[in-house]
């Protein structure tokens, strides 16, 4: 039932015998086309994947814990800085500004209050009131005036704290300072 083919048709050829497989080159030598030879003289490239350290079977090694280390590291930074941050601003800078900002509301009220005020001034505090208003109403009406938390400069026992003051009619608001200082455990404002 198999009916003989001739060599000639397209798709079926006659078989041809094996080559002989050349010889390989002496040690030392290299051939030209290296690489491209007989397909049993081939090599397998060196692996450059490292073997395993560990014994086969056995459960992979954690990484990537470093970069955990680290961020709770400068976590734990950034909140002792705030802490210590927070404990400078009450214990030092606080007592200043609160007791410029009792004296700034009785100005801004136009309340004569003398437990406010430093004992240099505590004897006549209606005068003090009175000068440090004037002294800011000769730029315009007075909406408001309030201390700045973060201009509060303290050197021992003393501190220069700042404030603006905001005028009415459209006028640009100005920023002055005041004296205030730590007499017995109390701040009290100096103007």
């Amino acid at each position: 039932m198999s009916e003989p083919r001739d060599p000639d048709q397209p798709g079926f050829a006659a078989p041809t015998p094996p080559t002989p497989s050349p010889t390989p080159p002496a040690a030392g030598a290299t051939a030209p086309g290296e690489g491209w030879g007989d397909p049993s003289t081939w090599s397998e490239p060196a692996s450059s994947v490292p073997s395993p350290q560990a014994a086969a079977g056995a459960p992979p090694r954690p990484r990537g814990r470093g970069w955990l280390v680290v961020l709770l590291a400068v976590l734990g930074l950034v909140v002792a800085m705030a802490g210590a941050g927070t404990v400078l601003f009450v214990t030092r800078t606080l007592p200043p500004y609160n007791a410029a900002r009792h004296f700034l509301d009785d100005v801004s009220s136009n309340r004569v209050n003398g437990s406010h005020l430093c004992a240099a001034r505590a004897d006549n505090p209606g005068q003090a009131l009175q000068d440090v208003r004037q002294r800011l109403e000769s730029f315009g009406n007075i909406r408001d005036v309030s201390a700045n938390a973060l201009g509060v400069d303290r050197t021992d026992d003393t501190a220069r704290v700042k404030f603006d003051v905001t005028y009415t009619g459209g006028r640009s608001s100005r920023t002055f300072s005041i004296l205030v200082v730590d007499e017995h455990g109390t701040w009290k404002a100096c103007p």
